[in-house]
């Protein structure tokens, strides 16, 4: 189980002030700030049997969240500016820039010279016919020529080139919106983390102020001779325990402050709130795994696979013979000269040997190598896809469960509570039950978080999570 989703369970049970610092950077009925924030566990009731579960502030969280309004801006906002993205549409304009080249090769290509000579020195005797060329050239001459050549037939190989080309823009494209994706999601994960570590640090502030009041209390029955002066050390290993604790929340509350402001470029609102519950479209495993064929990651995986297919085509078309024509013109001496000349061209290029068959064997290879690696995708894509939907409907289940578990647990922890204010129960019953109620509560709260998180992962595995969050991935220029 990933560590933040651990501290995120846990973190639920505790209270909704932080650090004075902390509390500073979010006004008072901010839409991102928990209404009734839980500063401690439910108090002790004198009638554990008429337990209210609707007034239970931990059953409460399973019901409360934040706005959800406010939610999609901030994530949408560290989608925005999270430099993975900016790769990825620079990835984009390199593959547009990529299939114009390809493209290019329909047309004209056209080549000029402009090529200018004046001599320095010369110094050719009279000797008659022997030099009398170079004596009749002239001592600085310019000179233009103009190249035009223009493809007619190659067997295809142009196409096929602008078709990978095509392809892999097309794969560019879907790298892109798995990056909004994936950005997405951690943006999500450091909204727990923050929320978790900033909860467990009030959390742990409470348990050591619970194991202190308690310790006098000890303390109290030894005086009376109710109770040993052995059970104080064991109260004050719970204290050093707890202290512990809250010294290592802290450490990770810092970490997870600076990975939310890094994600999201703010500072994390005090006291904030859990996440919103956002429904999906209802689906069957069947459905989950239909939708994951088309993800982006087995989109852009499938593109990658036609691109090498292409390419290996145009490979092979490379090794059979090319047609072209073109006008080769020239003018000499263009400033003191009508000399000129313009030539008609046609040419026929066939490459033998050379290896040219060992390369489009290559380029064959890779094109099966590429359709392998998009099958494997998409078979990983769908078992993760049936994972994710099988932990919402187990989740779903196991909530369930541990309402009615969370009830009787903290039912249990007010008898023995009542047995122990009344002197008939024992330190050991007291220090068991309310590690036992904690336990189940910590228990509850981790299957609510986990069944959030597992929402969202089931959303991103099918391909849904940008759309559920009103997320635009960046697109494809209009061409």
């Amino acid at each position: 189980m990933p560590a933040s989703l651990v501290a995120i369970a846990a973190a639920l049970l505790g209270r909704g002030a932080v650090e004075p610092q902390a509390a500073a950077n979010q006004p008072a009925g901010s839409p991102l700030v928990r209404e009734a924030p839980i500063e401690q566990l439910p108090d002790r009731s004198a009638d554990p049997l008429a337990i209210n579960p609707a007034d239970d502030p931990i059953l409460r969280l399973s019901r409360e969240s934040v706005a959800t309004a406010e939610f999609l801006r901030l994530v949408q906002q560290a989608v925005d500016r999270n430099p993975r993205v900016d790769e990825a549409q620079a990835g984009i304009a390199e593959a547009e820039a990529a299939e114009d080249e390809a493209r290019s090769g329909l047309f004209p290509s056209i080549d000029t010279t402009l090529n200018s000579q004046r001599s320095i020195l010369r110094n050719f005797e009279d000797r008659g016919i022997d030099n009398i060329v170079e004596r009749s050239r002239a001592e600085g001459r310019t000179d233009l020529t103009v190249s035009v050549n223009q493809p007619i037939f190659d067997f295809g190989a142009t196409e096929a080139r602008i078709a990978a080309a095509g392809a892999r823009l097309r794969a560019a494209a879907e790298e892109a919106e798995l990056s909004a994706d994936q950005v997405a999601l951690r943006a999500i994960a450091a909204w727990y983390d923050v929320f978790s570590y900033r909860a467990l640090v009030s959390l742990g502030s409470a348990f050591s102020t619970g194991q202190t009041d308690l310790r006098d209390a000890i303390q109290t029955r030894i005086d009376q001779g109710v109770s040993a002066p052995g059970d104080l050390p064991r109260v004050e290993s719970y204290i050093a325990s707890a202290a512990s604790d809250l010294a290592r929340y802290r450490r990770q509350l810092a970490n997870a402050e600076a990975r939310f402001e890094e994600m999201f470029g703010v500072p994390a609102p005090a006291n904030i709130g859990r996440a919103p519950i956002i429904a999906g479209p209802a689906m069957t495993k069947e459905m989950a795994q239909f939708l994951a064929r088309s993800n982006p990651e087995v989109e852009g995986a499938e593109a990658l696979a036609r691109a090498a297919r292409q390419d290996a085509k145009a490979a092979r078309a490379q090794t059979l013979p090319s047609v072209s024509a073109g006008i080769d013109a020239g003018k000499y001496g263009i400033i003191d000269s009508e000399d000129y000349d313009v030539r008609g061209r046609l040419t026929v290029r066939h490459r033998l040997f050379g290896g040219v068959d060992a390369r489009a064997d290559q380029a064959r290879s890779r094109a099966d190598a590429a359709d392998a690696r998009a099958s494997r995708t998409r078979n990983e894509a769908e078992r993760e896809a049936s994972i994710a939907w099988s932990d919402v409907v187990a989740l779903e289940q196991q909530l369930a469960a541990l309402q009615n578990s969370y009830i009787a647990s903290r039912q249990s922890r007010d008898v023995l509570a009542e047995r122990f204010r009344v002197a008939r129960g024992t330190l050991f019953d007291l220090l068991e039950a309310e590690s036992g109620y904690f336990n189940v509560s910590a228990t509850y709260i981790r299957a609510i978080t986990e069944l959030d998180a597992s929402r969202y992962v089931l959303l991103s595995r099918t391909g849904r999570l940008l759309p559920t969050l009103s997320i635009q991935p960046p697109a494809l220029e209009e061409r």
